[in-house]
């Protein structure tokens, strides 16, 4: 089923997304040298912290999830966390600009695309799984 599998992946995601936040609190130009390259002048050490709690939040919602993907709320938080995520990165690259295309943007828009994706259909087996989720 693919929950179950949603639920590993979900998970593993999370717990890259805790050691990515490390970084930032570790390393206060994180942002500036992986993410904001194209301009660095804009990415404070203020910035890479914040970017660095926003990742611990979503990290440990897609925890949550990992641990309880039926739970109709987890799944609407999660789902919501992956929107952003995909919204902030695509508004950086397009947008605002302040970002190129490397691994540090990508992997976050199809990890976020993905999920997208499969989030529907994840939503329903859980119903069909679990009749009191829907």
């Amino acid at each position: 089923m693919l929950w179950k599998l949603a639920r590993v992946w979900v998970g593993l995601v999370g717990i890259i997304a805790l050691a990515n936040a490390a970084q930032c609190f570790i390393n206060e130009d994180h942002a500036k040298s992986t993410l904001y390259t194209l301009r660095p002048d804009e990415a404070s050490p203020l910035l890479s912290r914040m970017f660095g709690t926003w990742t611990i939040l979503a990290g440990t919602v897609r925890l949550v999830f990992a641990l309880g993907p039926c739970n109709k709320s987890i799944w609407l938080v999660t789902l919501l966390s992956f929107v952003l995520a995909l919204l902030h990165f695509t508004s950086e690259l397009f947008i605002y600009k302040t970002a190129t295309l490397s691994f540090a943007t990508i992997s976050p828009l199809l990890v976020s695309s993905k999920f997208l994706l499969v989030s529907t259909q994840v939503h329903n087996e859980c119903i069909q799984v679990h009749p009191s989720y829907g």
